[in-house]
């Protein structure tokens, strides 16, 4: 009888600390699901650079472009994928997805406008890839060189 009494109070607190970890996962999960929703709204890392900033030359023509397809990377920038064999990220995304461009490599951006190409290429510049070139005349001049376009799921 006395063993009972005494584990009384014990499991009274087993069941208040249950319910208190019961809330405290339920507040968590729902803090977790604002922070996912919340990080898919943003528009993306800002790309910006010092405007004292002096990438040098940078641009390519078609002809290169469509040979580093092959000996280099080509990043398409654009927001659906137009260049199957390229790496394809999205320019709102290269300032966070920056570690799965190649080091040490020809990198050539292609993206539909050529100022957003030629933004992410003095970005990838400032951060170091000097070997990074954007497409004179975007997609336009890649689709015009006869660059392969199309199906990018395989």
């Amino acid at each position: 009888m006395i063993g009972k009494m005494l584990n009384l109070p014990f499991k009274v607190l087993g069941g208040v600390a249950r319910a208190v970890q019961s809330q405290e996962a339920k507040k968590w999960a729902n803090h977790a699901e604002r922070d996912a929703a919340s990080a898919r709204s943003l528009p993306g890392m800002d790309i910006s650079v010092p405007t004292d900033f002096d990438p040098g030359p940078f641009h390519v023509e078609a002809a290169e472009a469509i040979e580093a397809l092959e000996k280099g990377c080509v990043v398409d920038a654009d927001d659906s994928a137009q260049i199957p064999g390229a790496l394809h990220i999205p320019h709102a995304d290269i300032g966070i997805r920056i570690a799965e461009l190649p080091p040490d490599t020809q990198i050539v951006v292609v993206a539909p406008n050529p100022d957003d190409a030629d933004a992410v290429v003095r970005f990838l510049r400032h951060r170091g890839l000097d070997e990074t070139w954007s497409l004179s005349g975007g997609l336009t001049a890649w689709i015009e060189a006869g660059g392969p376009t199309g199906d990018t799921s395989s």
